[in-house]
């Protein structure tokens, strides 16, 4: 034997341990290269299940990595392979959206992203993992646009496209949900807020056992609390049991003087979120009733949280003396019980006929939202508003959500079945619900723009994407396209130049599209990025580049010359910054 060979140290003659430190710094693509390369290393790699676990988990979103253990049965490796092979497809089909519908006039539809629903309804995970990996894809890309890189698929462009798939998939998975839970009578107060959050954000998941557990936890606090207060001031002999007051008091204690949660008249998404309210101490008083309600209800007390259109409140009955009830509403600032007969809305101790009712509360919240948005357009305020497309009844052909209410209801093996519904495994009879959803409404018929390529002149001074002002109206914009002339235009006030003068489109600072003269216009020396506007410009764009917005690939076609006047308006704000 040569003396080389006598001496050489084979990776499978080393320790167990070392060879898993060894394979536990390797890349995916290095490990499955290495099982590939002999019987032995594939043996020693495939049947290493505590290293596809491992890495099974490091790959998967945390949220899932209770259900896939408690599904997968140890196959790791299987695991992996499906949520890879949907990361690939998703993506790919992603990257694929803005070269079919770049110049479509009319909105997207859901039988436009037919393709993935038919991913995300392939098994109980996939749903989870087809919105997980898009969510994903819109964390990164906003990342890499604070660096002001733009690569598919991380651009502008890419999280339109990410957003418009993820409401629509989020919002058939909802739309369900809601029906199901209503007809089980278990559309709860804290489940209806939830419910409103992870409508208008579907970026992000906001998982109803998040909110049980912070709940549960108050409740032990309360439980504390009494205990506490048994022991300063002990029940009289042999009463054991608690009383409602006693549970309010704790309520009380804990929420107000121990918590500190403060009330805000913001209803946004920080304050409208349980989850996030309880970690910020800053709730809305929408949710602030809504844990109190919950809390309440654990502990075995009974409030009623009533929505009305312009007014919300919690009130609860004193029934301890049978021949002298009494009825109260709750200061959530201060947890004090205020007899009926205070409250300006009810003059008398009378109690009218009415309940607790989702539905109403659901529509408190929506216009709390609304209200504290006011002129802000963005993609929530659009989910909100598609909220009322689903539950309303607006009929005509660009609600993407028509006739969903109604086929849910009178969907019979919908209200027959009593499996639960969780988009982290997601039962066949919901999948089958929701591929019926996206299929409901015939697609309507489609109009495109036509594309005109625009050679750049030298009298175009301006390119598209640059960010310019306004002098006569002081705002700041962002170019989107221009004509040679203003002779199609009907008449022309207050030009010096009139129609023969370049003319732009532009997205002004106040969201407003506007068509504008080229001697109005001047570049901004040291732009930035305008981050309320990119929603608006994202179809177009793909990302910031520190002075100007870059236009995708499609765009391109459209302005092939840009880049060019871009760079001279670039260098032209270098020299002066530098002088």
């Amino acid at each position: 034997m040569d003396p080389e060979e006598k001496d050489a140290c084979y990776f499978l003659q080393l320790p167990e341990e070392l060879i898993g430190l060894i394979l536990k710094k390797m890349e995916l693509k290095e490990i499955v290269t290495l099982g590939q390369t002999c019987k032995s290393f594939y043996s020693l790699i495939y049947n290493d299940h505590l290293l596809w676990k491992n890495r099974c988990l490091e790959t998967l979103p945390d949220q899932i990595h209770k259900t896939v253990e408690t599904y997968c049965r140890g196959n790791w490796l299987k695991e992996l392979k499906k949520f890879t092979i949907i990361k690939k497809a998703v993506e790919a089909k992603l990257m694929l959206m803005s070269p079919k519908f770049c110049w479509r006039i009319n909105q997207i539809t859901l039988d436009d992203i037919k393709d993935f629903f038919i991913i995300a309804a392939e098994t109980e995970r996939s749903y989870f993992y087809t919105i997980s990996v898009l969510q994903n894809t819109v964390q990164i890309a906003q990342r890499k646009l604070e660096k002001n890189k733009g690569e598919k698929p991380f651009t502008l462009t890419d999280i339109y496209y990410a957003k418009i798939i993820l409401q629509y998939l989020m919002h058939t998975f909802l739309a369900i949900k809601w029906v199901k839970k209503h007809m089980q009578q278990q559309l709860r107060p804290e489940i209806v807020v939830n419910f409103f959050a992870q409508w208008v954000d579907p970026a992000n998941f906001y998982f109803d056992e998040n909110v049980d557990e912070m709940l549960t936890d108050i409740v032990e606090e309360v439980k504390d609390a009494i205990r506490a207060a048994r022991a300063i001031k002990p029940p009289p002999p042999g009463w054991k049991k608690v009383t409602d007051r006693e549970v309010l008091t704790a309520m009380s204690k804990v929420l107000v003087q121990q918590r500190h949660i403060a009330i805000t008249t913001s209803a946004d998404l920080a304050s409208l979120s349980i989850v996030k309210a309880l970690k910020n101490k800053c709730s809305n008083g929408i949710v602030l009733a809504a844990i109190w309600q919950a809390v309440a209800r654990k502990c075995g007390v009974k409030l009623e949280l009533i929505a009305f259109p312009n007014h919300l409140f919690l009130e609860w009955m004193d029934d301890y003396d049978e021949k002298n009830v009494r009825w109260y509403t709750i200061s959530m600032s201060t947890g004090e019980l205020i007899p009926k007969r205070r409250c300006p809305f009810s003059q008398t101790n009378a109690r009218s006929n009415y309940s607790y009712c989702p539905d109403s509360l659901l529509q408190y919240v929506y216009s709390s939202f609304l209200l504290t948005m006011g002129a802000i357009r963005n993609w929530h305020t659009q989910n909100a508003l598609f909220m009322l497309n689903f539950l309303g009844t607006n009929q005509n052909d660009q609600n993407p959500y028509k006739n969903f209410f109604q086929y849910l209801i009178e969907d019979g093996e919908l209200c027959t079945t009593n499996l639960p519904i969780d988009i982290k495994y997601l039962k066949k009879v919901y999948r089958n619900s929701i591929l019926s959803l996206s299929t409901l409404n015939k697609p309507t018929e489609t109009a495109s723009h036509d594309v005109v390529v625009k050679k750049h002149s030298s009298n175009v001074l301006y390119a598209v994407g640059m960010v310019c002002y306004h002098k006569r109206f002081d705002y700041i914009c962002i170019v989107r396209g221009w004509d040679l002339n203003g002779d199609h235009l009907e008449t022309v006030n207050d030009l010096f130049f009139g129609r023969k003068q370049p003319f732009y489109r532009v997205t002004a600072a106040d969201q407003s599209e506007r068509y504008v003269a080229q001697e109005n216009l001047t570049e901004v020396l040291r732009p930035s990025r305008i981050y309320h506007l990119e929603p608006q410009i994202s179809k177009e764009f793909s990302h910031f580049d520190g002075f100007a917005y870059v236009l995708n690939d499609e765009k391109k076609v459209q302005y092939p010359d840009e880049e060019a006047i871009i760079e001279v308006h670039r260098n032209k704000a270098l020299c002066k910054r530098d002088y």
